[in-house]
């Protein structure tokens, strides 16, 4: 079993070789989004709603059907008056199916995927609570634009398989994806 560090490292090696791995599966485009994340369930209800900033890479798989690695950091604060604040930070592969053909406009998407999410809550004056732990995600959105650059509208649900609840959470973006030139 790995430990949190440990597990931590394993995570940022992997996403410092997806770029390479991805190479060789026709990688499209690369962007970036910021938006908002909305808590759930038991972190809901003690943290509001914050920002997230994420990075984004598609490549082709076959078909409508493509590959995505979302990373994202984000930061919302606690409810009821309580100081300081909760980061999120971590990585989805997710297989996307796309809807439409290559020349629309608009095409809608969905995406379903695993990845590993680091979530430190931090209380001034209490410490930290750190976990980096394997999580799932699902997502729905609209890639917009033909040609080069397109811009994108993402709704991403994660759930991070912290203990004793899970860490729940929507994260909201809007963004721009660029082209590598070889599509």
């Amino acid at each position: 079993m790995y430990s949190g560090a440990k597990l931590h490292h394993l995570v940022l090696i992997v996403l410092a070789l997806a770029p390479a791995a991805l190479w060789g599966q026709r990688l499209e485009y690369v962007g970036g989004a910021a938006g908002l994340i909305s808590p759930t369930g038991s972190f809901g209800g003690v943290d509001h709603a914050g920002w997230q900033v994420s990075a984004q890479a598609v490549a082709r798989l076959k078909g409508a059907l493509a590959l995505r690695i979302d990373a994202l950091y984000g930061r919302t604060g606690h409810k009821n008056g309580v100081a300081g604040s909760s980061s999120l930070s971590g990585a989805t592969a997710e297989v996307a199916l796309f809807a439409a053909g290559e020349t629309p406009r608009v095409r809608p998407f969905v995406s379903l995927g695993a990845g590993a999410y680091r979530v430190d809550v931090a209380v001034p004056g209490f410490g930290s609570a750190v976990a980096t732990k394997f999580a799932f995600g699902t997502g729905a959105g609209l890639l917009v634009g033909s040609g080069g650059r397109r811009e994108y509208l993402i709704a991403h649900y994660v759930s991070v398989r912290t203990t004793p609840q899970r860490t729940n959470f929507f994260a909201i973006g809007v963004g721009v994806l660029m082209p590598l030139g070889h599509h």
